[in-house]
């Protein structure tokens, strides 16, 4: 049984890790806390790690970098989001073991399935106490959820996203945005979280969209997928080619061969639309303005009522004046 004090901690590092998520590359972002139970029974805090942009160095190793080997006695405790790895040279585990770290708590076994369990089974062979708490592990999980579908079903995690009026319209024939600035800084950091973004040729043609993530003081290179029912070339994109008349039921092939961890497939709404047809997605993001948009095209109306009588609402948050909502299977 592991104390709701050693469970807090564990929530602690689940929700740190949600920091550098998008950030990290191929590795899932992973948070670490040292505490020191020496000198009080609900522990201080001697310093904490998080996965390196581009994955590397580690979170055990940036928070083992911040505090010399003086501060960790027997009562130092480590808190890990996600499994130590443990390779034949360097590893995360092997400085743990090195550092004198005997005890540490895991929210979540590694998925990949060249290193689950083994990182656990070094610690312990090398005499130090490890616990691995199944209570905080769905909530690691969900942060990470687009690595552990990479990593469980070899293939990226797919997120539709549209934005409508208050009346169900993608497109205004007037206005280029129909969402406030909270609602776009929102959709910003969905492009930060996932490693490409899709849309489709009309898209392209149309709005000529940058899809990049504009949020200040952050820089990320996301790849740029285009879906096209022919061969055509765009400069610095990927092309798929899809038949929009022709539903998919390979089950993701489509996606299987990128090796990307996470698609956003922002649109337009016919892409949208062909998506959810063909079932091909694990989470569904509406933005609806407040406004109501006139003399629209029916072509780009969406009901949301459809949505809510097929899909599971998972959640629905007020931004501004606008509402986002996330639905899944």
């Amino acid at each position: 049984m592991i104390s709701l004090n050693h469970l807090n901690y564990l929530q602690s590092v689940n929700n740190l890790s949600i920091k550098n998520i998008g950030l990290t590359g191929k590795n899932p972002s992973v948070a670490c806390l040292i505490v020191d139970y020496s000198k009080s029974s609900k522990g201080i805090i001697l310093s904490y790690g998080l996965t390196s942009k581009n994955g590397r160095p580690h979170a055990e190793i940036n928070a083992l970098k911040k505090i010399s080997s003086n501060n960790i006695n027997n009562k130092t405790v480590m808190y890990i989001s996600l499994e130590p790895c443990f390779k034949k040279n360097s590893c995360c585990a092997k400085a743990i073991v090195k550092a004198g770290i005997k005890k540490v708590f895991i929210s979540s076994l590694d998925p990949n399935p060249n290193i689950e369990g083994k990182g656990i089974d070094f610690l312990k062979k090398q005499k130090i106490k490890v616990f691995h708490s199944l209570k905080s592990t769905d909530r690691f999980k969900i942060i990470n959820k687009f690595f552990y579908t990479r990593q469980t079903l070899n293939r990226p995690f797919i997120t539709l996203k549209i934005a409508i009026s208050k009346n169900g319209f993608s497109k205004s024939p007037i206005l280029k945005n129909i969402t406030s600035h909270q609602t776009q800084y929102y959709m910003h950091q969905l492009r930060l979280s996932h490693d490409a973004i899709a849309v489709g040729m009309n898209t392209v043609l149309d709005d000529k969209p940058k899809l990049t993530c504009r949020l200040q003081g952050v820089s990320k290179n996301i790849s740029k997928l285009l879906f096209s029912n022919k061969e055509i070339k765009f400069k610095n994109y990927k092309l798929i080619i899809i038949d929009y008349k022709k539903i998919i039921t390979e089950n993701f092939s489509l996606f299987k061969k990128l090796k990307t961890q996470s698609i956003l497939i922002e649109g337009g709404l016919s892409t949208f639309k062909y998506f959810l047809n063909c079932n091909l997605f694990d989470e569904v993001i509406v933005c609806q303005s407040n406004m109501t948009i006139k003399n629209a095209s029916k072509k780009y109306f969406l009901s949301m009522k459809s949505l809510t009588n097929n899909l599971i609402l998972k959640s629905s948050k007020k931004y501004g004046e606008d509402m986002i909502y996330k639905f899944t299977k």
